[in-house]
């Protein structure tokens, strides 16, 4: 019996360690996506957006797919002869938005900023429709659930492909409050 004890100690300890700071299944904290304003489909055309809740890219408008928390909308527009796509984001939803928190030279100071935004500010404006996206910018969205995501972006590229539309990618990095909380930090140290 006290063989089995001992042995019992070890597991429970190795178990401890494999969840750490994990809390109970559900969406991820921070993750990477890509936002695309490219048109698909023949005779609707959809976008793909995204949802913090479930992790997954959903096309938008659909009516066999949930509805995205954000997607890369574009704004198109004409620079002298050239049509291009600038980058934008939307909420489907029409609720709450996006609010812009900060603007960086540098991938490092944005970083840096990022990285110390631990809590959203109770004054932020929200719009359903974003200004034009940038490089280095900070953004705060509250989703139409009333749930929290800041993003960092991190990269936009520009596509002029010679059959369709203009188009842009953003990537970006997020960190998302599942339970509503305007804090980003784990709560389990």
């Amino acid at each position: 019996m006290k063989m089995k004890r001992w042995i019992g100690i070890p597991a429970v300890a190795f178990l401890i360690l494999l969840c750490g700071c994990k809390e109970e299944a559900g969406p991820d904290r921070t993750g990477e996506i890509t936002l695309s304003s490219q048109l698909y489909g023949t005779e609707s055309y959809y976008l793909n957006g995204f949802s913090y809740e479930s992790g997954e890219m959903y096309r938008y408008p659909s009516q066999d797919d949930p509805l995205p928390d954000i997607i890369n909308e574009g704004f198109p527009v004409i620079e002298g002869s050239v049509e291009r796509s600038l980058p934008g984001f939307n909420t489907p939803a029409r609720v709450n938005g996006f609010a812009l928190v900060g603007e960086f030279p540098t991938w490092e100071d944005a970083r840096f900023f990022y990285n110390g935004y631990s809590k959203v500010e109770e004054d932020l404006r929200y719009e359903t429709v974003s200004d034009t996206v940038k490089l280095y910018q900070v953004w705060v969205q509250q989703t139409s659930a009333g749930k929290f995501a800041k993003m960092i972006i991190r990269d936009i590229q520009y596509f002029e492909p010679s059959m369709g539309a203009p188009y842009n990618e953003v990537i970006l990095e997020y960190d998302y409050s599942p339970d509503g909380s305007p804090e980003f930090s784990c709560d389990c140290d």
